[in-house]
This record gives structure tokens, C-alpha cells and sequence, in this order.
């Protein structure tokens, strides 16, 4: 190829005056990287040539939740993102809580899951009621509402907690103890929530808290597929979808967590089959066998609860034993509740009726969630050009993303004091619990048509656990451990959290 020549005069004459076309090009592009890296190194989010913001997301999805709350204290409370060229990927990030009522509440059908949302789940939880939008949703919803507002299902979920925790949770913390070492509490409270999710569902005990802890192939395959999920939101479609078929990177993690998954779903429902004729009962999968005897409808109703109900309890649990052992005198004002509690009732044990007595504790949960939401991100999709309230433009086509963890985060939300961890926050004047008023900021439960029906029977779940376990044990974080959230779908804590404990004294355990 024939190459270029400059005269010798100009300022590149001797460096660049044999370079041929090709040389010449990549030289330039590369100069021009460095240049623009070296310019805008100091900004969380670039924008690179050809590539948009891909490069700054992929660079930041290990601290994804840090990086998310730098934005938008940098940029305000709606972002805009591009992908690579042709690639079609335009995101709109907010956590403005105008934004959110508006998708929500307001033009609520204006605003459902969308296609991008239902790829990105569908080989998880097909078309169950997590990932169904419209008509679909709809029928779901009624029959589920139905269900978890049952009296009879209430009870056997309030129930079963009880059960739970006095004879599984509590003698494992025990055993646990008595050997003296340090152990991860996140591994044994999701032990704790996946059990109890399973015997709501399946009304069978899986025994993942039994005495030996031994290994749930579930949980880690459910954990791996969170993981890889997290990654789906990042990339362009077309991309991971590429990596799906070819099973490379955190696709092949997710094709082999959901074998293990569908497997133990499907072991599930071959047992409902066989036992047909026996006497139904008030678990959730006896309920839904009576409605429909489609496989994939009972496979899909079934991980779609699993996945609310798993995780959920569990990772709130762990950022709430976290934040006590930062906060003691949020600990020593729940323990005083405690106490006057079980003076009043003249127990040495609680209740499950006694949970609706713990105001200070209840408080102290909502706060956790405030600021570590289970879900930290919801997505929606876009059916007609619209105006947020912030004043961006949406089209379909457009993914919106709201970031929930941020929300209670942003001084302008909740006031200067926002990273501090204030149950008080949730009372009144007289103690008692204070609702709150603008429900479009504390969004740990969503919010609007789609809110969670679980919501009341979490609150037993994670109430009960920690009532229990406080009443019981010491809880103390190993000096030095670090603590972040993991990069996921649910926001549980990257390394876990390990733990020390130590037994009250004169604590007797049912």
C-alpha cells in the first residue's frame, strides 16, 4: 500500500511521515482515547466514541450501587444513558420520586414491565406474576391476592415462622455458638427464609437449617442466576443473548443455576402429582393445583414466589444486624421494648400475637429498608411518548430504570441527615407508628397497582427472626469485616456478614 508523506517542515515530519493509511488511523484513535480517558477520568460517567456509556457501567458494575448513588448526586435525579451505536439501548435512570409516581400510580398502563424486563426474567420466572404485564397480571394478581389475604393461609404462614425459628433457627444459632468461631449469619438467615418460602409454597420443609448446614445446591443456583441477571441490565440486548446462546461468561453461570433450579421446581410438582386424591391443603402450590394442572403455569406461580419470598426476609435480616452493631443505642432502645413486653404478658418467649407490640422494632426494619432495599431496581417499559415530571422525555423504545437504593440516599428526598440510620423516622409524636406520607420515596415494597401482597407476611417473617434471635443471642460483626452489597438483583452483601455470638444467660430454648 502506498504510504502518505508530509513535508518535512511540518511538526510531525519525522514521526508520522511514513506511516501508511492504517498506522495513521490507529494512531489517532488511540491518541484520542488516552485524551479523552485522561480528560474525563475524574467523571462517573463518560461517554466513549461508538460505545455511548457501556464502558463506564461494565467498569462500575462491581460497586454498582456506589457508582449509582455518585450519578445521581453528580448529575440530579434522572439519567440518561446510551449504548454502543446500532445497538439501540437507551436508558433513563431516576430516582426522582415525582418520576416514580407518575410510572406507578398515575399512567400506571402507560408504563408496564415492558419486553426488555420480561426477556431479561423470562427464563427465570417465565410468564409468572413478577413478569407478566396486562391481562396476564391482572388474573394473576386477583388469584394470588386471594390467597395471601386468606385467613387460613395467614395463620399457617404465621404458624410456620413460629415453628421455624423456635425449633430450627434458634437451635442452629445455638450449636453455632457453643463452637466458639466466627460464621456468616447471611448463609444461615437464608437457610432460615428459604425453608420457611418452601413450606408456604410447597407446605414441605426443605431442611436447608438443619443442624449440619449442609449445602443447598438451590440457593447458590439462585444466587448465580441473580448475579447473572445483573449483568442483562447493563449490556445491550443483543448482546447477552449472544452470550446466552454461545453460554459464555455469567450466561453459562446462569444456564447452570437454572437447571438446578427448574430440577428442584419440577422434583416439586412430580411430588404434588403423586400425592393428587390426598387431602389439599392451604399451602400455596395446593391452592394453584385446584385452579390449573398446566406444568409450566405451576412451575412458573412456584419460582415466582420463591423468588419474592427467599431473598427478600433474609438479606433486610442481614443489613439489619449490621446497622445494629453500628447503631447501639438503636439496640438498646429495641431490647428495653422487649422487656416491657415480656413484663407485660409475663412470657419468657413472644408470640407471634406480640409482634404488633414491637413499634421501636418495626421502626427500625422500615429504616433498614430505607436505606439497603431488598429490590434495589425496578424497571419499566414505555407504550406512548410521555413527559416525565422532571421534564425527560420517554418514547418507546426506552427502558426506565428506578433506582430504589438512591432514593433514600439523596439529601433532597429525605433531608441532610438521610445516610443516617434513624428509626425515628417512623414515629409519631406518641410513639406509635408514623405511615408514611409520601409513599413514592420509601419504595422497598414498590408501589401503586403493583405493590407486594406479601408485604404483611414479611414483616412476621423478618419481626419474629430478629425479636427471637435478639432476645436470645449476642450478635457481634467480626472487627474488620467488610461489608458491601453484592452486584445483584437483590441486594444481599457481597462477602456476607460474619459474626460472632454468645448466648444470654438464663435464656431457655424452646
Amino acid at each position: 500500500m502506498e504510504s502518505i508523506m508530509f513535508p518535512s517542515s511540518w511538526c510531525f515530519g519525522g514521526i508520522i511521515g511514513s506511516l501508511r493509511w492504517p498506522e495513521l488511523c490507529l494512531s489517532l484513535l488511540t491518541f484520542y482515547l488516552i485524551h479523552h480517558f485522561v480528560t474525563h477520568r475524574n467523571q462517573p460517567l463518560r461517554s466513549w466514541p461508538l460505545l455511548g456509556e457501556l464502558p463506564s457501567a461494565l467498569a462500575n458494575i462491581h460497586r454498582l450501587f456506589d457508582w449509582g448513588i455518585e450519578l445521581f448526586s453528580k448529575h440530579g435525579g434522572t439519567i440518561e444513558f446510551h449504548g454502543p451505536i446500532l445497538s439501540n439501548m437507551h436508558v433513563v435512570a431516576t430516582c426522582d420520586p415525582r418520576n416514580i409516581e407518575h410510572m406507578l400510580k398515575s399512567s400506571f398502563h402507560n408504563f408496564p414491565k415492558g419486553d426488555e424486563f420480561r426477556d431479561i426474567f423470562f427464563d427465570l420466572m417465565g410468564d409468572g406474576i413478577l413478569n407478566a404485564d396486562l391481562e396476564p397480571w391482572k388474573q394473576q394478581r386477583k388469584m394470588a391476592n386471594s390467597l395471601v389475604h386468606s385467613k387460613a393461609f395467614r395463620g399457617f404462614v404465621a404458624s410456620n415462622t413460629q415453628h421455624m425459628v423456635r425449633h430450627k433457627l434458634l437451635p442452629v444459632l445455638h450449636r453455632l455458638t457453643r463452637a466458639g468461631s466466627a460464621f456468616d449469619i447471611q448463609d444461615v438467615l437464608l437457610r432460615y427464609t428459604f425453608d420457611n418460602t418452601c413450606t408456604a409454597i410447597f407446605g414441605e420443609c426443605m431442611n436447608a437449617l438443619s443442624i449440619e448446614l449442609d449445602s443447598v445446591p438451590f440457593t447458590k443456583a439462585m444466587d448465580d442466576i441473580m448475579e447473572a441477571i445483573a449483568y442483562r441490565y447493563v449490556l445491550p440486548r443483543r448482546w447477552w443473548k449472544v452470550l446466552r446462546l454461545l453460554k459464555l461468561g455469567k450466561e453459562r453461570q446462569m444456564a447452570e443455576g437454572l437447571t438446578a433450579v427448574n430440577d428442584f421446581v419440577a422434583r416439586q410438582l412430580e411430588k404434588r402429582k403423586k400425592a393428587k386424591g390426598s387431602s389439599a391443603g392451604v399451602d400455596l402450590l395446593s391452592t394453584y393445583a385446584s385452579v390449573s394442572s398446566d406444568e409450566v403455569f405451576l412451575r412458573d406461580a412456584a419460582i415466582n414466589f420463591l423468588v419474592a419470598g427467599r431473598d427478600a426476609s433474609a438479606a433486610t435480616l442481614v443489613w439489619f444486624f449490621w446497622l445494629l452493631s453500628k447503631n447501639p443505642y438503636v439496640k438498646k432502645k429495641i431490647l428495653e421494648e422487649q422487656r416491657m413486653i415480656l413484663a407485660e404478658t409475663q412470657r419468657d418467649c413472644f408470640e407471634i400475637e406480640d409482634l404488633s407490640k414491637m413499634v421501636y422494632l418495626h421502626a427500625s426494619i422500615c429504616e433498614t429498608l430505607r436505606l439497603y432495599p431488598t429490590v434495589p431496581i425496578g424497571q419499566k417499559g414505555v407504550v406512548k411518548e410521555d413527559v416525565l415530571p422532571s421534564g425527560t422525555v420517554v418514547k418507546p423504545g426506552t427502558v426506565i430504570l428506578y433506582a430504589i437504593f438512591a432514593v433514600g440516599m439523596m439529601d433532597w428526598v429525605w433531608g441532610k441527615d438521610c445516610l443516617e440510620f434513624k428509626p425515628e423516622r417512623w414515629l409519631d409524636d406518641q410513639a406509635g407508628l408514623r405511615h408514611e406520607t409520601n409513599g413514592w420515596r420509601f419504595l422497598a415494597f414498590n408501589g401503586g397497582p403493583r405493590t407486594c401482597l406479601g408485604k404483611d407476611m414479611a414483616f412476621v417473617q423478618m419481626k419474629y427472626a430478629a425479636a427471637e434471635i435478639m432476645l436470645n443471642f449476642e450478635i457481634d460483626v467480626v472487627e474488620g469485616h467488610q461489608v458491601s452489597p453484592k452486584p445483584s438483583v437483590i441486594m444481599t452483601m457481597k462477602n456476607g456478614l460474619m459474626v460472632k455470638a454468645k448466648a444470654k444467660p438464663n435464656r431457655c430454648l424452646v
